[in-house]
């Protein structure tokens, strides 16, 4: 049996529904701009068309039967559904809507948030949705529209753009510099303390020293934090000298709250892509975001890099 032929009229259920979320004929009246009987009438059309009570009338007000609220978390779920297709198609053709970005928290932290007024301005109909990896960004894509990944492998099922060079450098805070020195050949390393990212990490203090022939770390204190925007914050702070991947550290450089502890900058011959699923259509506002990071991330290039 069709839909069409279980209800009395379209209206009845819209009205049904804004009755049992109010729960409260009156209210639900306002929302259609018609008097508190007429819905009255409507919900009682509804429920002799079905046979049931959907609501249970008392001195004091409504309450949903149980038939009643069967029908009301259908509608309701029902509704969302389309509210979201709706909105899903307003964004697919239009400037304004939510955008997902799957990205790290560092990146987050002291990438975005300072660009967050200028990206507002540009774009004040988007709204964006960060989904937070603790850690180095990885996993699938697919539930987000845009994805900040290191090294992504070629897929048909992912389309990507190539964001920004992975290039690593010894940070510290000018105080720090001034009484401890940056690190060199001869560095002394029993007077540095070495701000460190838990666990495995791609690129470790190790890595970094021999590269360049610096001293190993033997006799250097060492600061351990689980999130690498703590080891950042220590650095800032004058804590001791961090490992800063540049796009991560390039704000707190131009503005001088951290300085260059050695002339080295580390350059791994890996990339971070921007990333979005391949298996549906990359909605205009995400396009608009993508275009802006990696104008962005360009600009910031040649600002920092010098190239």
């Amino acid at each position: 049996m069709s839909l069409r032929k279980l209800l009395p009229s379209p209206n009845a259920i819209f009205m049904f529904e804004a009755a049992a979320r109010h729960l409260n004929f009156t209210r639900a009246a306002r929302e259609f701009n018609v008097t508190q009987s007429a819905v009255s009438r409507m919900i009682g059309r509804l429920e002799q068309h079905l046979g049931v009570k959907l609501f249970i009338r008392s001195p004091t007000g409504i309450a949903l039967s149980d038939d009643g609220r069967l029908l009301y978390n259908s509608v309701g779920n029902g509704f969302q559904q389309i509210e979201i297709a709706l909105d899903e198609i307003r964004a697919r053709h239009g400037d304004a809507g939510t955008v997902t970005l799957s990205l790290s928290s560092a990146f987050a932290m002291h990438w975005f948030m300072p660009r967050s007024d200028r990206f507002q301005a540009a774009f004040p109909g988007i709204d964006l949705r960060f989904q937070l990896a603790w850690g180095e960004p990885a996993g699938p894509v697919d539930d987000v529209d845009l994805a900040i990944r290191h090294n992504q492998p070629s897929s048909s099922d992912a389309d990507a753009w190539v964001l920004m060079e992975e290039v690593v450098l010894p940070v510290c805070s000018p105080s720090y510099l001034a009484e401890h020195g940056g690190l060199g050949p001869c560095a002394d390393m029993h007077k540095h303390t070495l701000a460190h990212l838990s666990g495995s990490v791609r690129v470790p203090w190790q890595r970094y020293l021999a590269e360049f022939g610096y001293p190993a770390p033997t006799g250097s204190r060492s600061l351990i934090f689980s999130d690498y925007s703590l080891v950042i914050q220590a650095a800032v702070k004058g804590r001791g000298v961090a490992l800063g991947w540049w796009h991560v550290v390039a704000h707190e450089l131009l503005q001088k709250g951290l300085v260059e502890a050695s002339p080295h900058w580390l350059h791994t011959g890996d990339h971070y892509w921007l990333v979005a699923s391949a298996r549906r259509p990359l909605r205009k506002p995400a396009a608009l975001v993508r275009d802006w990071l990696l104008s962005e991330m360009e600009t910031l290039r040649h600002e920092v890099l010098r190239s």
